[in-house]
């Protein structure tokens, strides 16, 4: 035997026929008892072991070899607990031989003894295919899928075109929802499997996921090119994906229709071209598009609210009205059905129900600040000054942006400037002064109010003038300027700022303070002139109508 394993043999062909038998035959004392493997010779297959390094088959042991043949035959004749004492034998002799240790725990595997079949494989050095496939196989028995996936990962860097390693981690990434592996483990299946079309979608949408549009776009002209009519529509769905993702909206859409044309009842092509028509104001086709997806999914409450609203942005408010109360009867208490329905109410002048529907929604986005601003316009459109000032008080109390507590302070202080609280009124927007010194609205409703009582007139005229430099061509503000020069005696200088508000905004008072600037200037014709343009498009103002019977 040495002298066969001297010569080189880097394979051991078992042919398990006349040599077999003449192995088997001559220890069956010691190593096969009770067994009949010479009676049938013919029904034994054909086992090749691999051992690949001539050095080591210089240095083996003769009984560990006779020990390893009667294992490898009993492995074949099914007889697998036989088989495991004949490589546990061998491996006594013959420690350090892969080909042994693999077998055995090969065998250890078909017996289910899982466990020992690993820790036979522990002391193991090399890193073959083989011996991390049956590592994951073990590891997969056992439960233990983190283990078997790094067996396979092994796998995969020995061998980028092994199914089984492929395969497994692809649905171990998928259950784990890992998409960064899923990108490397489809790349590798998309070599594996070059002319499935579906492998390619799927590594699109991973690359999607995982911001490699390009890539992405690659992956899907693949899958277009490998495929044909409605296996198309994947592929445009991807592509017009990667365009949205890019903000390249004509492209994206382009994609869409291409996929709607090949299935028309998509709901995700249907959805994304109502979209898009509703981002572009193209809002009748919106509209088509919205009432489809309704009919293609008639319990999609977020498309009946969706289509609400394009009936709202058309006034089409019967038609949102409708959808809306329907979504309510069906349940769903979405905050934005009962924005939109106090909305409706307001247009209606339904003050009741347009107070029922906003209460509620201040309840169900209290840190929203519309919910208050929206309830506290009502109840001043009802003459209720003193609800409406509470209501705002109590949206400050939920809201956590200084932005919307400075929208809150400004309703706050209009109110009490329209209830005659001037003080109250004045404490609130310097309030807001401190939060937002530049806030243009507030500096401005401060100096006009401030100016139109006679009150500290320069410290008004500062604020509107830092008011002009935040905003210069903002004609209510140039108003303002021109009202306070107006009560500061300035009459010429207030001609000249009301002149440039009328050139800007056709407005009742501003031709009214024109009026009343040319009329202090003594030009009695010209202020005639502007408070008749001013009642015109006031004709039930009595102080105005007064002026000019004077």
């Amino acid at each position: 035997m040495n002298t066969l394993l001297k010569n080189g043999w880097l394979k051991v062909l078992l042919i398990l026929g006349v040599f077999s038998f003449s192995i088997s035959a001559g220890c069956s004392s010691k190593t096969l008892k009770d067994r009949t493997i010479a009676a049938r010779p013919d029904k034994i297959e054909l086992k090749t072991a691999i051992i690949e390094s001539e050095s080591v088959l210089e240095n083996i042991d003769e009984q560990a070899f006779h020990h390893f043949t009667n294992g490898v035959i009993a492995e074949q004749t099914g007889d697998n607990y036989a088989a495991s004492k004949e490589y546990r034998k061998a491996l006594i002799r013959y420690p350090d031989s892969y080909e042994i240790r693999f077998s055995l725990a090969n065998v250890q595997y078909r017996m289910q003894q899982f466990d020992i079949a690993l820790k036979t494989l522990e002391t193991i050095t090399e890193n073959r295919v083989q011996l991390n496939n049956l590592r994951g196989i073990c590891y997969r028995s056992i439960g233990d899928n983190d283990n078997a996936r790094k067996s396979y990962v092994e796998t995969v860097k020995l061998d980028a075109t092994d199914r089984i390693s492929i395969s497994f981690l692809a649905s171990e990434y998928r259950r784990l929802n890992d998409v960064d592996s899923l990108v490397w483990i489809y790349s590798k299946l998309s070599k594996v499997n070059p002319n499935n079309y579906r492998t390619f979608v799927e590594l699109g949408r991973f690359q999607i996921q995982t911001g490699q549009l390009d890539d992405a776009l690659i992956s899907f002209h693949s899958a277009l090119e490998l495929s044909e009519g409605r296996q198309r529509i994947s592929s445009y769905l991807g592509l017009g994906d990667i365009f949205k993702n890019k903000n390249q909206q004509d492209s994206s859409i382009y994609y869409f229709k291409m996929a709607g044309e090949l299935d028309p009842n998509n709901s995700y092509v249907v959805r994304e071209l109502a979209s898009y028509y509703s981002q572009k104001d193209s809002l009748s086709q919106a509209i088509y598009f919205a009432e489809k997806l309704v009919r293609l999914e008639p319990n999609n409450s977020a498309a009946k609210r969706f289509l609400s609203q394009l009936y709202v942005s058309t006034d089409s408010l019967p038609k949102a009205e409708m959808l809306l109360e329907d979504l309510l009867a069906a349940g769903d208490n979405d905050p934005s059905n009962y924005f939109y329905l106090g909305r409706i109410a307001i247009v209606k002048q339904d003050f009741e129900s347009a107070k029922e529907y906003l209460t509620i929604l201040t309840q169900l986005s209290p840190s929203v600040p519309d919910s208050w601003l929206d309830l506290g316009f009502v109840y001043r459109r009802t003459d209720n000054l003193e609800k409406a000032i509470n209501v705002y008080s109590s949206g400050l109390q939920f809201v956590h942006q200084r932005a919307d507590s400075v929208r809150l302070l400004f309703a706050i202080g209009a109110s009490q400037e329209s209830s005659k609280n001037i003080e109250e009124a004045v404490e609130t927007f310097e309030k807001i002064i401190l939060l937002n010194p530049n806030h243009s609205q507030t500096l401005n409703y401060l100096g006009y109010m401030l100016a139109d009582n006679g009150d500290r007139l320069e410290y008004a005229k500062d604020l509107i003038g830092k008011a002009l430099e935040l905003s210069p061509e903002n004609a209510a503000y140039i108003d303002s300027y021109g009202w306070v020069m107006f009560r500061l005696g300035k009459y010429n200088d207030a001609v000249e700022y009301l002149s440039k508000a009328v050139s800007l905004q056709s407005d009742p008072v501003i031709y009214d303070h024109l009026g009343d600037a040319y009329n202090a200037s003594g030009n009695s014709d010209d202020a005639r002139i502007w408070w008749q343009k001013a009642l015109e498009l006031e004709p039930d103002n009595d102080v105005i109508r007064e002026k000019l019977n004077e």
